[in-house]
């Protein structure tokens, strides 16, 4: 998602949620932080094998901020344990296999400041497919400008600051008083029924419905294999421009199904069931539709998609031109010459520009000589 929009928040409160979660960040983590680790003990002199982060978090959640900082040797040490769900060591004469049940939640930033929509999200983020396959859910979220959810969120912010510190004697003024309540709900925007449910009943809820292990029931089985056949010849290559675009994060593997699996079982633990329903099934084909959806939202015709092309292109060609010479700042007239010996115009140059500009990604100065890469 875009910077700005509470990732790290998120993570935070959801690892201190969980009944077992670490947070750990991607570039401040390596390979054998990540996963195991070979020390030498000081009084002994023997090797000992310490547990990383994902080691550490097993049967619970391992959520990771900054994905996509993480280094490419670092990176792939996660691949084993989102596909085996182990860590396998061979090092220092210690050959051991460790449990690394988590589930992982990680949080990555687009690679050019604000995510580009006319791009898959392989390309907007600098991350591998076969590691953004391993993922059951993605889900895009766009900092978006809205005149109702800026100004509630700016009232917020400034309502936190301003009452710093009063928090708690507010709240027990509030349990001990109606009247107060009623000011409360009048400052929540009237919003008398809905409460916020404290941290520690979560955490109950989830490890009682953790000791469930649901199982798909015989006359369940054959739905799922026919909505993931179903699923699969929608992702037939050709069949829609849409998945021309956004091919690889689109195509329905056994991957996919091991994910609906997944979280048709999890959904199965919310009701503390030991079997799985089709209302399962359903709610968990909606969510993968829905993470899909997110990243092919705003894709609108053939007309309008070849456009977008076209300005997307321009900004490869000026933006490999950036990153190769090392400068982000170009004299206008060698974009100028750049593009049209690529065959476009300057008018489709000046359209990018301008576009581009509204997304925070470049800027012209104000006499139009060059142009600026953030």
């Amino acid at each position: 998602g875009d910077p700005g929009v509470a990732k790290s928040q998120m993570l935070k409160h959801v690892s201190s949620i969980a009944p077992r979660g670490v947070y750990t960040t991607g570039k401040g983590s390596s390979g054998v932080g990540l996963t195991a680790a070979i020390t030498k003990d000081l009084t002994t002199g023997e090797m000992a094998l310490e547990g990383g982060a994902l080691v550490l978090a097993d049967q619970g959640i391992c959520a990771i901020d900054e994905f996509d900082k993480m280094d490419e040797a670092d990176r792939t040490a996660i691949h084993e344990v989102m596909e085996q769900q182990t860590v396998s060591v061979a090092k220092a004469g210690i050959v051991a296999t460790l449990n690394a049940r988590a589930a992982v939640l990680a949080a990555a930033n687009p690679l050019y400041g604000r995510y580009n929509r006319k791009k898959s999200l392989s390309e907007n983020v600098n991350l591998p497919n076969s590691l953004l396959s391993r993922f059951d859910l993605m889900f895009l979220i766009l900092d978006v400008a809205d005149v109702d959810k800026d100004m509630a969120l700016a009232r917020h912010v400034t309502f936190v600051h301003q009452n710093e510190g009063l928090t708690a004697k507010r709240q027990s003024d509030v349990d001990s008083d109606d009247s107060e309540d009623e000011d409360m709900n009048d400052i929540n925007g009237g919003a008398s029924e809905s409460k916020t449910v404290p941290p520690e009943i979560v955490r109950e809820y989830i490890s009682r419905a953790r000791k469930h292990q649901p199982v798909v029931r015989p006359d369940v089985a054959p739905y799922i294999v026919e909505a993931y056949v179903g699923l699969r010849m929608q992702g037939i290559p050709g069949s829609n421009s849409r998945k021309k675009q956004f091919g690889d994060q689109m195509t329905m593997t056994a991957r996919q199904l091991l994910s609906i699996l997944r979280l048709s079982q999890a959904l199965a633990r919310l009701r503390f069931s030991d079997f799985v329903a089709r209302e399962d099934v359903d709610e968990a084909i909606r969510l993968t539709h829905m993470s899909k959806a997110s990243l092919e939202d705003n894709y609108e015709g053939k007309g309008e998609g070849q456009k977008d092309d076209v300005i997307s292109r321009i900004y490869t060609i000026l933006r490999d031109y950036s990153t190769a010479s090392r400068t982000k700042r170009i004299e206008l007239k060698l974009c100028e010459a750049m593009v049209l010996r690529k065959g476009f115009t300057k008018q489709q140059l000046q359209t990018c520009l301008e576009e581009y500009q509204t997304l925070n990604i470049l800027l012209v100065n104000k006499s139009a000589t060059h142009v600026v890469f953030f």
